[in-house]
């Protein structure tokens, strides 16, 4: 008895499960980690930076930096015992101006490397990278033998999350912005003593 031999129907109904399966097989699998919630992105940023800094850049977002930067700074006034309404609004306006301020300059002289980065990208992960400060304050609570080394852990891998933020904000390496870095805060230093003394200026002459 001869076997039955396929329609076209059925070749067509093949061929559509064939392609169908390449397709399946050639999409790159998902990635285990879902990194897009504020909270993900917190535990992300301190234990998962690699993954979590290129979403940042890809997905950034102001809103959840400038509350990082806040949260930072009033768990920072808590430390110092300065847990006043002025105190509290002061240190979250001043760390503002400092951040916009320094990653304006940062941008800046990113153009030196001819990198086009948004000022939103470089905000959302230098905003992140400030997440190792919250361990100052553990860091300060342990025993006198072992408090120094730890708030130098701590100041280090602060340092060290803002050269790779910045980095993969730039698409340059580490050691580049490493360079870079330095450059922006003198830049803010200087600019600010810039203002200070026209200030000074203007108030000696109105005066």
């Amino acid at each position: 008895m001869n076997p039955t031999e396929p329609n076209s129907d059925d070749l067509t109904a093949i061929a559509a499960d064939s392609m169908t399966a390449n397709a399946n097989s050639d999409t790159p699998p998902q990635s285990p980690q879902n990194l897009g919630t504020f909270l993900d992105r917190l535990y992300g940023t301190l234990f998962l930076p690699k993954v979590t800094f290129e979403q940042l850049k890809a997905n950034p977002s102001l809103v959840q930096a400038a509350i990082v930067i806040a949260l930072v700074n009033i768990l920072e006034t808590l430390r110092l015992d300065q847990l006043t309404i002025f105190g509290v609004i002061w240190s979250v306006i001043s760390s503002a101006i400092g951040w916009l301020f320094f990653t304006f300059l940062l941008k800046q002289l990113a153009s030196v490397f001819q990198k086009n980065v948004t000022l939103p990208e470089l905000l959302t992960l230098t905003g992140f990278a400030s997440l190792p400060w919250l361990f100052m304050a553990p860091a300060l609570s342990l025993p006198s033998q072992y408090r120094v080394l730890a708030a130098i852990a701590v100041i280090i891998w602060f340092i060290f999350w803002q050269i790779w933020s910045a980095s993969v904000a730039l698409e340059i390496k580490s050691w580049t912005t490493l360079a870079i870095i330095p450059l922006a805060i003198a830049g803010g230093v200087v600019a600010i003593i810039w203002l200070g003394n026209t200030f000074k200026l203007i108030l000696s002459i109105t005066l």
